[in-house]
């Protein structure tokens, strides 16, 4: 095993401590992405099994982290089994003096209505990783179920929720260095933020019930530039990293191939991870990106937790997100040590350090919520002469020197860039007078002439009320009253509401069959009897060559078979979240509400009876089976105005128009 630093041995020892003065203790582990958690884990399991009485189980989310976590583990001397059969209905597998790997969702779906503990005992350790996850409904079931004490390691304790924390699983925080400290200690390399112009960005699109985006909406988001999501990334990187070993972060798996495309069309040799790559494949792209022939891998957000890539100096994100962890885990990718001592650079096209900040900020953690707090100015400062990124305090760019900001000719004071104020009235004259000069109301007028500069008063706006020529009616048309305009207006709002209850119920239908779909697939996956019913049908409809020949075959055969059906409820999941968030088209429904009337009326330009039945309607009849009783009444009755057919009909027009600008579509 790796000898541990020495920030590494004093977190090792304060777990320790903890663990030893409390028996029930819930403990999470806070270390910086690529400082050794697991190394550190590794260390704690071995000494916590050196008797070879006590037991531990080690939970993770993915299959490529659990191969991972038994090697190191095997380094440490511990005997850990990663591949267990563990039968539906029976106690999760334990083994005495050793380490078993279980995987999060089986724990989770398993541990829903029953106890799984029962061949532990309260001398037996929980390790969790990733435990940011812990929230989850399954891995907090395990945390409450199981009888010992329970360590939980990762990077960022950070809820995407401000309401939620996870001082109800957890009982203390033991933080390890900042970013900061680590690369200052060498445990973490140097990181330089790059980032395009605010327009060659990606932009982020509607977010969805998580909170944060998802990949429908960002693809919408970005769908009138698409070039921006792939030809934007190469560009960037052959100006800025060229040569470098890059990990690229893909929005989705058809992003990750386009953009994998773009790369090698270039002449740079690319690859592409995702959760449903076959083994050999993924295990072929990593060597080929360790050994240097791929130099560009990419991913959708598989190469991020406990994703160990030490050769990688650039990290492109072109995933916009509101997670601070997700962010974190992506950049936290490329900081692993360099052997030359070289630093990383991380090409932000989605402008996420604007919302995050720089992966070397300093962050205060805590198992609490952390509430709605924070001013909303963005924690960086974008230099347009280099396109780094600096902390919003920087005067300089720390890259090229750009300065951010200047002295006020007036106090003498230097402000940023952000902070001088630009008056239309006072035009550039008024540049060198900063806000605090200018936003001392008594001092304004001093201001401006102690820096000689002219003194304006802001003019009067003149409001111009008259109406456009070709919106003008016909001297001989009267405008219609008040109760027209209040009839009319009912009109069109009953065919607005028509046309958003037409838009509402597209794809209605689809999304109540995906709901039985999701909800059946849902209770099957939640009820072991049910899915081992399942199991033994799809086994009975295999032909004779295909059949398990052994327990050990049947158990890899029902995780390839359940693994299929998850996928397919995650594909139903993301079908309907897709259906459920997709944007009313407000133009569309106002255009169609418009179209309706304007039918309506070039019709009863040359049709008297349509005109009085399409008034009958703006009293509240459907418009389209109007009252035939009013057919014969006079309009000079009716309506209090004597004129024609079609000089009416110009009024209505004139009116319509006027109540489209008020209106909204919802």
């Amino acid at each position: 095993m790796l000898p541990l630093r020495p920030y590494q041995q004093t977190l090792l020892r304060r777990a320790q401590d903890t663990l030893a003065d409390d028996a029930a203790a819930r403990v999470m582990l806070q270390l910086p992405t690529g400082g050794g958690k697991t190394v550190i884990a590794g260390a704690l399991l071995a000494d916590w099994l050196a008797g070879g009485q006590r037991k531990a189980a080690w939970l993770t989310h993915r299959r490529e982290l659990a191969g991972q976590t038994r090697g190191m583990l095997a380094a440490a001397g511990i005997f850990a089994n990663a591949d267990v059969n563990w039968i539906p209905g029976t106690d999760a597998p334990a083994r005495p003096g050793g380490a078993v790997i279980l995987m999060a969702q089986t724990v989770g779906r398993r541990n829903v209505r029953r106890q799984i503990w029962g061949r532990y005992d309260a001398g037996d350790l929980l390790i969790i990783d990733e435990a940011h996850h812990a929230t989850a409904a399954g891995w907090a079931r395990a945390i409450r179920q199981w009888p010992g004490p329970v360590v939980g390691m990762t990077a960022t304790p950070w809820r995407l929720s401000q309401d939620e924390g996870f001082d109800h699983l957890f009982s203390r925080l033991i933080c390890g260095p900042q970013v900061a400290e680590l690369q200052e200690l060498g445990g973490l390399c140097p990181a330089r933020v790059l980032m395009p112009p605010q327009e060659q960005r990606i932009a982020g699109g509607a977010v969805q019930r998580t909170g944060d985006y998802n990949e429908a909406g960002i693809i919408r988001a970005n769908r009138d530039r698409p070039d921006i999501m792939t030809a934007g990334a190469l560009a960037f990187r052959q100006e800025h990293c060229r040569g470098r070993q890059t990990v690229a972060y893909a929005v989705s798996a058809q992003h990750a191939h386009n953009l994998a495309a773009v790369f090698n069309h270039a002449g740079v040799p690319a690859a592409v991870i995702l959760s449903d790559t076959d083994r050999q494949e993924r295990d072929a792209a990593i060597a080929g990106f360790a050994a240097g022939r791929v130099k560009v891998l990419v991913n959708v957000l598989v190469a991020t937790e406990g994703f160990d890539l030490p050769n990688a100096d650039c990290i492109i994100v072109t995933r916009p997100t509101t997670s601070l962890s997700v962010y974190l885990q992506m950049v936290g990718r490329g900081l692993r040590p360099k052997p030359d001592g070289g630093d990383c650079i991380v090409l932000d096209l989605a402008g996420n350090a604007i919302t995050h900040g720089l992966p070397d900020d300093r962050r205060e953690w805590s198992l609490r919520p952390r509430g709605r707090s924070g001013s909303g100015d963005a924690p960086v400062v974008w230099c347009p002469q280099c396109q780094a990124v600096a902390p919003a305090a920087s005067r300089i760019c720390p890259v090229c020197g750009y300065d951010f900001g200047k002295h006020c000719d007036r106090c003498g004071r230097w402000r940023s860039g952000q902070d001088w104020q630009y008056e239309t009235y006072c035009g550039n004259a008024h540049e060198p007078v900063c806000d605090r000069c200018h936003n001392d109301v008594d001092a304004h007028l001093d201001a401006h002439l102690q820096a000689h500069l002219p003194v304006f008063t802001p003019p009067d706006i003149p409001t111009d009320t008259a109406q456009p020529e070709d919106k003008m009616p016909p001297a001989n048309v009267p405008t219609p009253d008040a109760e027209l305009d209040d009839r009319l207006s009912a009109l069109l709002g009953e065919l607005l509401a028509a046309e958003r209850q037409a838009a509402a119920s597209d794809g209605a239908a689809q999304q109540d069959d995906l709901r039985r779909q999701i909800e059946q697939r849902e209770a099957e996956l939640a009820d072991d009897n049910t899915l081992d019913a399942l199991f033994d049908e799809f086994v009975d409809s295999q032909p004779g060559n295909a059949l398990p020949s052994s327990f050990a075959a049947q158990s890899r055969m029902f995780i390839e078979w359940e693994n299929g059906r998850r996928a397919e409820l995650a594909e139903w999941q993301s079908q309907l979240e897709n259906l459920a968030n997709r944007p009313v088209d407000r133009q569309l429904i106002f255009d169609r509400a418009h179209r309706r009337i304007m039918q309506a009326l070039n019709h009863a330009a040359d049709d008297r009876a349509a005109l009085v039945a399409l008034y009958s309607a703006t009293d509240g009849a459907n418009w389209t089976n109007s009252a035939n009783w009013l057919s014969d009444a006079p309009l000079d009755e009716w309506y209090g105005v004597t004129t024609d057919a079609g000089g009416n009909v110009t009024a209505l027009r004139l009116t319509f128009n006027n109540l489209r600008r008020t209106i909204p579509a919802e």
